[in-house]
């Protein structure tokens, strides 16, 4: 046992429990322990264990659960104050349980801020060779922005997984040649279809189901291998079958099948040996154990349980799954692209490559949804006289949909026909392509490279990462000062939503979007924007009454009433027997008026506020005319000039009422 010499070993490690001040000065022994003392808080401190040795003290201080710092760190990290590299590693805070370092150029003490999870693992193809997780590997360069910031961030199928902390690119260290990666790494866009055989634990859909596209190609394999027992598989086959028979799309199919693979592993847990077995409170053990429950996993079963059921597979209750059992649904609000952020975007387009940019141009202009885009073919440009059209197959709805467009928006088409042309002759029959080698860093993306495969659904399509950059470069922020965020879906309801704001007739926004009910256009794709709000609001609050003294609702009026109100007002002046009309008529302008300036007595007519000191004058002369009539005896007047008289009456009153 080595002896410590604290006045000479003893450099102001420790630190202060109450105030965790570091360093804690000698000031003694005390029991045969060691006192000392902190010049922050004036507090003496008494060391808990007797320290009789140096080593045992570094042993315990530098060690944790995954690294061992004595040995392992060498001065990696850098000072945050004054970006001097080589900090030195201490204990760990008994306040806060992180590890804390020493700057020995400024000085300045460091906390970790987060953990940090540095973990050692062996290399499973050459021994004796460790790596270490979270943790910059000098000499690697990332692929992508060419950074040296490279972490490994685990190891998996033998495979080691990098991450460049830059631009958040990932990389394996090489490839398994799997269906994904081939997909991605080649320009074949058509793969063999295999046969099909009932027996096979792997199906390929395309042989029984006419409803794929290119867009498919990664999800056209149905894996039947981890489904359990047999008797569940036989009738989950049956079940993919049917839904191939009926033209279900492929992604639907895949996503009962990933629904009934996580049930078919409750069955094997509970050891059900038949559907006998499952009943109402099988059902409700199975949502209770599931963590999370959504629309789609209930879905998927009880879509299987009634076809089976009709089918004659199998015999289930048809109540064993209940529409209760279904969670609550936030139907939320549309959330398009605001028009600052995409004015910003617009003015910018022309950095972006012209492919990029005509998808923008494209997409929002058509309001096409992001698969529509992505199959759109390149005879889609029809021109009939001087007027020309897209037209263009939907899938969702296995139709031909088509809007009249611009000669502007036509040349956008016809500029990147040619951009294929020039790239692929006849080979390729799509108006898009997608690309390898996208920057999230550079918005001219330099490296681009066309490859014959239609746009993608994932994160990685041309469109979002070229926007998202653009956004990222050039700090494009929304009304509330935050990055603007894009998805290439946006461009649908962003689209639809600025019509609606236009003006359009929501059946001509509805027609536009290829919407077979308005509902659908109203709750999903049109968002009400504060400026629209605001307009609606000032005829909401407007004081209009009709002729019998009654509020008018807005919605009454037809719509030209609001977008040209000169054309309805009303302002006749008045002769020996003629009223004088101040206000407006609210018939629409293409329908007759049979009253023949008897306005005032007509429900069609609408008073407002500004009129009543007009109304009120009138009034008066209506009376003092009535006398005068009825004084010679001509009754006619006296009842025309007794009606209209009646009838101000009233609507002064509302008018006043209103007003108070």
């Amino acid at each position: 046992m080595i002896e410590i010499n604290w006045q000479r070993d003893y450099h102001g490690e420790f630190t202060c429990p109450r105030c965790s001040y570091l360093p804690l000065k000698l000031k003694g022994n005390y029991r045969g322990s060691k006192k000392l003392f902190c010049s922050q808080c004036r507090n003496t401190i008494i060391s808990s264990v007797q320290l009789s040795s140096r080593s045992r003290y570094l042993e315990s201080r530098m060690k944790d659960e995954y690294i061992d710092w004595e040995r392992d760190y060498h001065g990696e990290f850098i000072c945050p104050e004054c970006d001097a590299p080589g900090i030195s590693a201490r204990g760990i805070r008994k306040k806060s349980g992180k590890r804390h370092f020493g700057c020995p150029t400024c000085k300045k003490k460091q906390e970790e801020s987060c953990e940090i999870s540095i973990i050692k693992i062996e290399d499973p193809l050459n021994p004796g060779v460790n790596w270490y997780t979270n943790h910059r590997i000098g000499g690697f360069i990332c692929p992508k922005c060419q950074a040296e910031d490279i972490y490994l961030t685990g190891i998996r199928f033998g495979k080691k997984r990098f991450q460049c902390k830059s631009c958040k690119h990932r990389q394996l260290d090489s490839l398994i040649l799997s269906n994904v990666n081939v997909s991605h790494y080649s320009d074949n866009t058509s793969s063999a279809i295999k046969s099909f055989d009932w027996k096979d634990e792997q199906w390929d859909l395309r042989t029984i189901n006419p409803n794929f596209d290119d867009r498919d190609r990664g999800i056209h394999l149905a894996n039947f291998a981890n489904i359990h027992p047999v008797w569940f598989k036989v009738e989950v086959k049956k079940y993919v079958k049917h839904l191939c028979k009926t033209g279900r799309s492929l992604s639907t199919i895949q996503q009962d099948l990933s629904t009934l693979r996580r049930f078919s592993r409750y069955l094997v847990r509970e050891n059900i040996s038949s559907f006998d077995e499952i009943n109402r409170s099988l059902i409700l053990d199975y949502l209770v154990r599931e963590q999370k429950v959504n629309k789609l996993k209930l879905s998927g079963l009880r879509k299987l349980f009634t076809i089976g059921t009709t089918k004659g597979w199998f015999d289930i209750d048809q109540d064993i799954i209940r529409d209760a059992d279904y969670p609550k649904q936030y139907q939320s609000n549309p959330d398009p692209i605001s028009d600052q952020v995409r004015e910003q975007v617009e003015q910018n387009l022309h950095l972006l490559p012209d492919p990029i940019a005509r998808m923008w141009l494209i997409g929002y202009f058509s309001a096409m949804r992001p698969s529509e885009l992505a199959l759109l073919k390149r005879d889609c440009l029809v021109r009939e006289g001087q007027h020309w059209k897209l037209i263009w197959h939907r899938k969702k709805t296995d139709d031909y949909h088509e809007i009249p467009i611009s000669r502007t928006v036509a040349k956008v088409v016809q500029d990147q026909q040619e951009y294929i042309q020039n790239l692929w002759g006849d080979k390729w029959d799509y108006l898009f392509c997608h690309y390898h080698n996208l920057s999230k860093t550079d918005v001219s993306q330099p490296q681009l490279e066309p490859v014959t495969k239609v746009l993608p659904i994932h994160a990685n399509h041309p469109l979002s990462v070229g926007i998202r950059t653009l956004i990222t470069v050039l700090d494009i922020r929304d009304e509330n000062g935050l990055l603007a965020k894009f998805q290439s879906k946006l461009l649908r309801s962003t689209r639809l939503t600025e019509l609606f704001a236009q003006g359009h007739d929501l059946a001509v926004v509805s027609a536009w979007a290829g919407h077979k009910q308005f509902a659908t256009t109203a709750t999903h794709y049109t968002e009400v924007s504060c400026n629209l709000i605001e307009k609606e609001t000032g005829h909401i609050q407007k004081a209009l009454v009709n002729s019998n003294g009654h509020r008018i609702l807005y919605e009454s009026f037809p719509k030209s009433f609001w977008e040209t109100p000169i054309s309805h007002k009303l302002e006749l002046t008045q002769t020996h027997v003629n009223t004088p009309i101040y206000g407006y008529c609210g018939l629409p302008l293409n329908q007759d008026c049979h009253k023949s300036r008897a306005c005032y007595t007509c429900e069609c007519f609408v008073a407002t506020i500004e009129k009543l000191p007009q109304y009120i004058n009138t009034l008066n002369e209506l009376r003092a005319k009535l006398i005068k009539a009825m004084s010679v005896g001509q009754e006619v007047l006296v009842e025309q000039f007794g009606r209209q008289a009646e009838q101000l009456d009233k609507i002064i009153a509302s008018l006043q009422q209103g007003a108070a």
